[in-house]
């Protein structure tokens, strides 16, 4: 049921424009300070249990919280709830943008398109809820952490593989033998800041044509090939 949470959460985002821009707090710098206070000694020269001790408790929170919706409410309760964290945790607004209107270069289009659709789908359709969170705290985090080492670390890890997957879109969205050759130069790569790939696939699938327009049209196909393996993996999950 993850593809029809999708499928309902982008079309809401694309006719209706319901974007979830206006409605997203700065939450993460309260937060963080917070739990600084809370925990003093382990900020201190404890990189990855810092990391641990600012995400785990909202996973764990979030957690609890579907688990508590799904046996109060029932299965279409948690797609609701589900729903709902969807749409605050992504935004296809700028995907339904012309050319001239953003200002947005072709390299933005592509990484926000990225953080802001591409990745919290990804963690989305294949972990749920908990997925989608982990990966938007660590992404929200990141900036507000003292040691930025293991944050570049952990977003490292949760980006490996759809970035990859960006990148073979693009491959097969526009320009493949080029975007291809440079998408298997890094393909085994060790963890890495791994979003810089995104924009460097996507100007090479790009070819000459780099304007906002052209950026934005190739990002509508990468989206329709990933929904049209979303609904195939869907589909083939009931056989």
């Amino acid at each position: 049921m993850s593809f029809i949470v999708i499928l309902i959460c982008l079309s809401a985002q694309w006719f209706l424009s319901l974007s979830s821009t206006p409605y997203q707090k700065e939450w993460a710098t309260h937060y963080v300070s917070w739990m600084r206070k809370q925990f003093v000694k382990l900020f201190q020269g404890h990189g990855m249990f810092a990391v641990l001790t600012l995400v785990l408790p909202i996973v764990i929170v979030v957690s609890l919280l579907f688990t508590l919706i799904y046996h109060l409410l029932g299965h279409l309760g948690y797609l609701i709830a589900s729903l709902v964290l969807l749409w605050y945790c992504t935004d296809m607004a700028g995907l339904r943008k012309t050319a001239g209107i953003t200002g947005l270069s072709s390299s933005e289009v592509f990484i926000q398109s990225y953080q802001k659709l591409f990745a919290p789908l990804f963690w989305y359709f294949v972990f749920g809820p908990v997925g989608l969170t982990l990966y938007v705290a660590v992404c929200a985090l990141r900036s507000h952490s003292q040691d930025q080492k293991y944050f570049v670390l952990t977003q490292g890890v949760l980006d490996w593989v759809p970035v990859r997957l960006m990148g073979l879109s693009f491959a097969l969205a526009g320009n493949f033998a080029a975007v291809f050759k440079e998408w298997v130069k890094v393909l085994f790569q060790g963890i890495t800041d791994n979003q810089e790939w995104v924009v460097t696939w996507g100007n090479i699938a790009l070819a000459a044509e780099k304007s906002e327009s052209d950026a934005v049209a190739l990002t509508h196909r990468v989206l329709l090939i990933w929904l049209v393996i979303m609904a195939l993996i869907t589909i083939g999950s009931f056989y």
